[in-house]
């Protein structure tokens, strides 16, 4: 854990005086104006039926996929960051993918009969210092390759570290990728690359657990669709919802897998269940983004910019990773968190006195 960290959360800081005030008005007149981009509207009424309707999925998981995609292509105005993995791309991109792999992780770990929650994977992704990393922090680790560097894509070097983050014994990546991106391309669209794809990949993982290798699987599925989308990198989708109720078959409730007869059917419902909430945090993000933005000409702290962009590209920081990776002081880090909430421009996540984390 980060030793300073533990130091008990301080009081905001009050407010500037005058002269600070003044200077701070002035700073925000002379630059760009910040967090003006338009909201990204709710889905429409007639995208929303994608869990009750299966014999329809593949149309509402197609509408929310066109939708969606507007959002990943900026299409609603928000500002780029200087931290964002794609310049087209909106600035709580990586915030959005990062949390999205939440998700997923804690979905999969679930799965796995592993106790971690998603609080719990928070604070062992944010506030461990090396030592050895969780069966359920391995599956996080999984996901959150889709926004950490290098680029996440269906190719060998992703494929192998995907692998190695489930622990699975080695396999030929270079034929994987190959034999997943001729999946991916033969299909004859997005949805049905990701089916076929990802029942390829559970294939490919001979010797592995059954769990992890549909867990690789649905990391696959992921990887084609945003192949095949065109999207500067994938998005955990899948796998949060492949447990959800509205997917599960028979008088068992037996959860959909990738060598079933239907799985092309679930995959597409499952993915129309996972926009409709990606498509809310989105939103959501997008707000909290406009904010952050909007506030951040007024930050005095040095390298406070670079904080920013930090919040933006992830789900969570510590003060003590701020203060690494943007060349502050901890205590200067711990008052610049303190000065972003005062301005409700970040949240703290985790409700506790110490060891706090902080993100949109």
């Amino acid at each position: 854990m980060y030793v300073l960290d533990s130091l008990p959360a301080r009081d905001p800081p009050a407010a500037v005086d005058a002269p600070h005030r003044r200077a701070a008005r002035a700073r925000r007149g002379a630059e760009p104006a910040a967090g003006k981009g338009a909201s990204i509207p709710p889905l429409p009424h007639w995208a929303r039926r994608s869990g009750a309707d299966r014999d329809a999925a593949s149309f509402f998981a197609g509408a929310a996929l066109a939708l969606f995609d507007q959002i990943l292509r900026g299409a609603y105005g928000a500002e780029a960051s200087s931290g964002a993995n794609d310049a087209a791309e909106p600035a709580f991109a990586g915030c959005l993918r990062q949390r999205l792999a939440l998700r997923a992780a804690e979905s999969c770990a679930t799965l796995s009969r592993l106790r971690e929650d998603a609080l719990a994977l928070r604070d062992a992704e944010h506030l461990a210092m090396g030592g050895q990393i969780s069966p359920a922090g391995r599956l996080h680790r999984l996901f959150r390759l889709c926004a950490a560097p290098p680029v996440a894509g269906l190719d060998a070097a992703t494929l192998a570290r995907a692998g190695a983050a489930l622990g699975l014994p080695e396999i030929d990546s270079a034929g994987a990728a190959r034999a997943l991106q001729g999946c991916a391309a033969d299909a004859p669209e997005p949805l049905a690359a990701a089916a076929q794809a990802s029942a390829a990949a559970l294939k490919l993982c001979a010797g592995a657990s059954a769990l992890d290798a549909e867990i690789f699987a649905l990391f696959v599925a992921d990887l084609v669709l945003a192949r095949r989308l065109d999207w500067a990198r994938p998005v955990p989708l899948l796998a949060a919802v492949v447990a959800h109720p509205a997917l599960r078959r028979g008088a068992g409730g037996r959860r959909p897998r990738p060598l079933d007869d239907d799985w092309p059917a679930a995959v597409a419902q499952g993915y129309g269940l996972a926009l409709l909430d990606a498509h809310a945090l989105a939103a959501d993000l997008a707000r909290r983004a406009q904010k952050l933005l909007a506030v951040a000409p007024a930050l005095r702290a040095k390298g406070a910019r670079r904080v920013v962009d930090l919040l933006l590209a992830d789900d969570a920081v510590t003060p003590a990773a701020a203060a690494a990776r943007a060349g502050l002081s901890d205590r200067a880090a711990r008052r610049l968190f303190d000065r972003l909430v005062a301005l409700e421009a970040v949240r703290e996540l985790t409700g506790r006195d110490s060891f706090r984390i902080y993100g949109l």
